[in-house]
């Protein structure tokens, strides 16, 4: 049998042992570097998700209200704002809109604000009351497992803001930090 003889030019190529090991090491270091950062950017971005699905929420109310000349009402789809929440026209028992519960992670938090006191009513004028009648919704905050919060505040006129509650002060009040509900920016700073 005779053998044939490869130019430099045909030799086979590849990688070898070595070289595919240490790829791989280098990878998997780079991966364990960047996976836990990754997942607080994920979780800052449901945060701000939850917030703004808020938001978006009381402003459909709020507009429906006034357009219907009647009261509109976003409240907890079940017994908690955790498990999702529904636009509903009070005279109406199906819901206008349904948003789904807060994703993994993601929980209402208990010590900042009143939770809008069970939910929020909007008049036919678009004022926005709490579940005993008062004027003002007050406050409702979401918390990562990050430890990062977000409130998302009612005012007394109806508009909703969203401030962050541990560089702004508390919610409970119905303010966040030295503005106050009315004069701070519609795009009051986010997550």
């Amino acid at each position: 049998m005779k053998r044939t003889r490869l130019l430099p030019s045909q030799r086979l190529r590849g990688f070898t042992l070595t070289e595919l090991l240490t790829v791989i090491t280098i990878v998997a270091v780079l991966a364990a570097v960047a996976v836990p950062s990754f997942r607080s950017l994920l979780l800052n971005q449901r945060l701000a998700s939850a917030a703004s699905a808020m938001v978006s929420a009381l402003n459909l109310a709020r507009s429906e209200a006034i357009k219907r000349s009647s009261r509109v009402s976003v409240l907890p789809a079940r017994a908690a704002w955790g498990t999702g929440w529904d636009v509903k026209v009070d005279a109406i028992d199906e819901p206008l809109l349904g948003f789904p519960g807060l994703e993994d992670g993601i929980a209402v938090d208990a010590t900042t604000g009143n939770g809008f006191s069970g939910k929020v009513t909007y008049d036919p004028n678009g004022f926005a009351r709490d579940a005993l009648g008062r004027f003002g919704a007050g406050c409702l905050a979401f918390k990562a497992a990050t430890q990062r919060r977000v409130a998302v505040i009612v005012s007394d006129t109806g508009r909703p803001r969203t401030c962050d509650p541990d560089r702004s002060g508390d919610c409970g009040s119905n303010e966040c930090g030295a503005a106050s509900p009315s004069s701070a920016p519609s795009s009051a700073r986010g997550p």
